[in-house]
């Protein structure tokens, strides 16, 4: 114990010190272009802890925003960066965040039914967040930590999915940011450009659509999304405060896929 205490005095040091840029949310990930799915943001809080039925009880409460966001909030010992604020203070970002999450919702439209490499379109509308992204997901389950993409059951992107943001104008920026000649039918995707202003109850949407080839083997599949989206300015969100971005999925469609 003698030997490791310095050394976790040192980690949460360093932790304290980092920069108050953070590389997830409210900031988005801008880097990550690629397929991905719910569990790579395990430090967002959960909407639901319905979303895990896989783990104990006590977990999944803890990885609501009421524990996992607003508990860091109220912590009155480090590692929360929120020792300095007042209760006052305390009391308005939990106030946003619950108006935030009251105001932010996600739908997906899929017909019931496809043959077996039939190609369809699938359609997610997100809104919420405070910007200045929000992300989607195509995945077959709305599983916190066990959802996959959908190509994990047979589905097929083809090619670029249409994205576009609050303005209802196609956008590209993001996708471009994917490495030159590599393939852009992503399962994920990241809305940019979208505003948000309470004040005039404005919050970030958008819309993407993705065109899917079926399994070529008959059956019932689930499709889901999941939303990313922040509830905290990124100019103040420091390391830890990530907790106060969400993962919100949308209702589980079934599609059954024939011969």
């Amino acid at each position: 114990m003698r030997l490791l205490a310095p050394a976790l005095s040192a980690a949460m040091l360093l932790a304290l010190c980092l920069p108050s840029s953070s590389p997830a949310y409210p900031g988005g990930t801008m880097h990550y272009v690629t397929d991905t799915g719910p569990f790579c943001a395990s430090c967002h809080s959960a909407a639901k802890a319905e979303y895990m039925p896989e783990v104990p009880g006590k977990y999944a409460e803890s990885e609501t925003p009421g524990q996992k966001h607003y508990g860091l909030v109220n912590a009155m010992l480090p590692p929360s960066p929120y020792l300095e604020l007042s209760k006052d203070q305390k009391e308005a970002v939990i106030n946003e965040a619950k108006l935030i999450d009251r105001n932010s919702s996600v739908t997906i439209e899929a017909p019931p039914r496809a043959g077996a490499g039939e190609e369809i379109e699938v359609t997610v509308k997100a809104t919420g967040g405070n910007g200045p992204v929000i992300c989607v997901m195509l995945v077959d389950r709305a599983l916190r930590f066990q959802a996959r993409p959908v190509s994990s059951s047979g589905w097929m992107i083809k090619g670029e999915p249409e994205v576009r943001g609050r303005d209802g104008k196609v956008q590209s920026d993001w996708l471009d940011r994917r490495g030159e000649g590599l393939a852009r039918n992503l399962n994920f995707i990241t809305v940019t450009g979208v505003e948000y202003d309470p004040d005039k109850k404005v919050f970030p949407s958008g819309q993407v659509t993705w065109t899917l080839r079926a399994p070529t083997e008959p059956g019932t599949y689930t499709l889901t999304a999941a939303f990313l989206y922040g509830t905290e300015n990124s100019e103040t969100a420091g390391y830890f405060q990530r907790p106060s971005g969400r993962i919100l999925f949308s209702k589980e469609v079934k599609v059954r896929v024939t011969e």
